[in-house]
């Protein structure tokens, strides 16, 4: 399988885990004053992210200012899961000779006011991104989760070179004990 697609999949596959792991409140629970967002709201944005890809891809035009707020996948977990599952498919649908094909990206730059910039990318680029912002999210869910006093596998929303530094380091201790 391809590097990318892999990666993605094993990232929407840590997220449907801790789904299948965790109850519909926990989901819900926004852990003020340290996070401000639920786990619900933070799973919504990196379905989001990837469906602009998904709903994109065939106009080659990535538009990744369009997302939902609000929608159900931020309370219903099954919707999440749903979701989740769908982007998987895709992702195993993907063929090599897709990845290099070339799209055109928006996004907001600015927080100040409204502007967007534009950029030729190809699906192979947006999907490292997506799964890196991705991950990013996860981490911020791992830190929801442990604030709910719900345990995650060791190596939850960390990003790919951090797990492999770990697993560098744990050899290491291993070797030298």
């Amino acid at each position: 399988m391809i590097p990318v697609i892999k990666g993605n999949i094993e990232t929407i596959h840590q997220a449907l885990s801790l789904l299948e792991a965790i109850d519909a409140k926990s989901y819900c629970y926004i852990c003020t004053p340290y996070i401000n967002s639920s786990i619900g709201q933070h799973i919504r944005h990196i379905i989001d992210n990837y469906l602009v890809i998904v709903n994109g891809f065939d106009q080659k035009h990535i538009n990744y200012n369009i997302r939902r707020r609000g929608a159900l996948v931020e309370t219903c977990i099954e919707t999440a899961k749903q979701e989740l599952k769908e982007i998987q498919t895709w992702l195993y649908a993907l063929e090599d000779s897709t990845l290099e094909t070339p799209i055109t990206i928006v996004s907001e730059v600015c927080l100040e006011e409204e502007r967007s910039d534009h950029l030729v990318s190809s699906l192979h680029r947006e999907l490292i991104f997506v799964a890196s912002h991705c991950i990013h999210h996860m981490a911020l869910i791992g830190v929801a989760v442990k604030l709910q006093n719900i345990e995650t596998p060791k190596h939850f929303g960390l990003a790919p070179a951090t797990a492999t530094y770990v697993r560098q380091q744990e050899s290491q201790e291993a070797v030298n004990s």
